[in-house]
């Protein structure tokens, strides 16, 4: 019987600091382990490059992307769509409680761009089919570098929650809100844009990654939001269906 696996990690934003800038100091960032069953101590990681130390060649490309100018849809009008995949439905559900959670503590709704869906998506499928619940990814990439080749600009307000083996949004979110770190990515008042990523191929349930940044003015449209206000939502779907497999 395999061991279980470490089943949620946090990437801290740093706390907001009266008058600071993003771009304008150092920033350490805190990661904490814990594990369900049984509970441990946590466990530091190492500290993230600061903004001075950030690579300075331009990001790598990423999928194409459009500026949102429309209003986003009714979440839950998408939600119900017939079309819509358990995977990208699952996605929909972790945003609606998470700015249903924000609301409830007086707090802007965060934006789901594109870019940051396509990193958070990206990481939880590297967790899944490598049985790995961690930050780094198997080319030793964390949530910032995921962030940045992606297409969203490097900047120090940052953060990644994830979590391994829950089946609904209640659940994860049920988990994460207890967990103080994990509770303070969701209730960060600085973040503005989120991207929600999930991999139904996990060992032990759905694995999730939720990817947390404010840096950009401009909001990407998710693909989701793009193919259901055109009408297209089952070829949207046919064309970003998780691979079977992935190169290891």
């Amino acid at each position: 019987m395999p061991r279980p696996r470490c089943l949620a990690r946090s990437e801290d934003a740093p706390p907001i600091r009266r008058g600071c800038q993003a771009r304008s100091a150092a920033l350490a960032l805190v990661a904490s382990l814990a594990f369900a069953v049984p509970a441990h101590a946590q466990e530091p990681e190492p500290e993230a490059p600061s903004a001075d130390e950030a690579p300075a060649d331009a990001p790598e490309a990423g999928p194409p992307v459009v500026p949102l100018d429309a209003p986003e849809p009714d979440l839950a009008a998408v939600i119900a769509q017939p079309d819509l995949d358990a995977r990208t439905r699952l996605e929909m559900e972790i945003l609606a409680r998470v700015n249903g959670i924000r609301a409830e503590h007086g707090l802007h709704p965060l934006k789901l761009d594109n870019r940051l869906v396509a990193a958070a998506r990206e990481h939880a499928v590297d967790m899944a089919y490598r049985n790995h619940c961690r930050h780094v990814g198997r080319d030793g990439t964390r949530a910032r570098d995921r962030m940045r080749r992606n297409g969203y600009p490097y900047n120090n307000w940052a953060g990644e929650n994830i979590l391994c083996g829950r089946k609904t949004a209640d659940a994860a979110l049920g988990w994460w809100m207890n967990s103080a770190p994990h509770r303070r990515n969701i209730l960060h008042g600085h973040f503005t844009h989120i991207g929600v990523g999930v991999s139904m191929h996990g060992s032990w349930g759905p694995d999730m990654a939720l990817v947390f940044a404010a840096g950009d003015a401009v909001t990407v449209e998710p693909g989701v939001f793009q193919s259901f206000r055109e009408g297209r939502t089952k070829d949207w779907i046919a064309e970003t269906r998780e691979p079977d497999s992935v190169a290891h």
